[in-house]
């Protein structure tokens, strides 16, 4: 009776054993799923695009310009892109080309060096918001060098506006929250910078406007109104007595 006892007890516990083993199995193969699944989940980042003259961008991603380009500017409609234009130039068709037309879209990132040059307008963005414009040189265009329009936060950054035939920067329609820091305004016919009557809570900080032909700063708002004006070089500037 005790031998028999003694071989059912060893019966349980082998498979009691066994029923752990099992569990620690299904465990194992649940969490390997998991773990499966998740990773089929992340989107895998696919190389940047090459990009060049009179092209139009219509899908978010990484995109470069691939070498010195003449004619039509490249057209943005996509959000969620990031524009490199590595160092090469941009070249137009005075009075008819934008260089880069950015349109109701946000997220938005131009990266220099690069250089715009002689086309209409420089670059334009309307309807764009939390968007970067960094280190690119906008020059001897035939209006303005870099115009937002209709635009919020966004961030114009180290740029070089430069021998534009109308304001170097220009922020008008209702442009709010735009942030224009460490840039160089520089013997543009026009104004250097340009803030329209309506176009409020912008911070025009840490730029030098020299040698413009109507101003090198200007604020149409009465006082400024909420925009902020602070540790810019110049010498002209409308009103004077908040620009600073």
């Amino acid at each position: 009776m005790r031998k028999k006892f003694m071989q059912f007890a060893s019966l349980l516990t082998s498979g009691s054993r066994g029923r752990h083993i099992m569990v620690k199995r299904v465990s194992l193969g649940i969490l390997l799923a998991g773990v499966l699944s998740a990773t089929a989940g992340v989107a895998q980042a696919g190389p940047p695009t090459g990009v060049s003259c009179g092209e139009l961008i219509t899908a978010p991603g990484q995109y470069y310009l691939t070498a010195d380009c003449t004619g039509s500017g490249i057209s943005i409609i996509a959000s969620n892109v990031h524009l490199k234009l590595m160092g090469h130039t941009m070249t137009g068709i005075p009075f008819l080309t934008t260089g880069l037309f950015v349109a109701n879209v946000s997220h938005v990132h131009i990266e220099g060096p690069g250089m715009i040059t002689r086309h209409n307008r420089g670059i334009e963005f309307i309807g764009v918001s939390d968007s970067h414009i960094e280190q690119v040189s906008s020059t001897a265009n035939t209006t303005q060098g870099l115009l937002l329009r209709g635009s919020t936060d966004t961030h114009v950054n180290n740029n070089v506006i430069s021998a534009n035939t109308d304001d170097g920067i220009a922020v008008i329609d209702q442009s709010i929250d735009n942030h224009l820091n460490n840039n160089q305004a520089i013997g543009n016919t026009g104004d250097g910078i340009y803030v329209a009557a309506g176009s409020t809570g912008n911070h025009v900080n840490g730029n030098t406007a020299l040698g413009n032909g109507a101003f090198d700063l200007e604020d149409l708002n009465p006082n400024c109104d909420n925009n902020k004006w602070n540790g810019n070089t110049f010498n002209t500037s409308n009103p004077a007595n908040c620009i600073h």
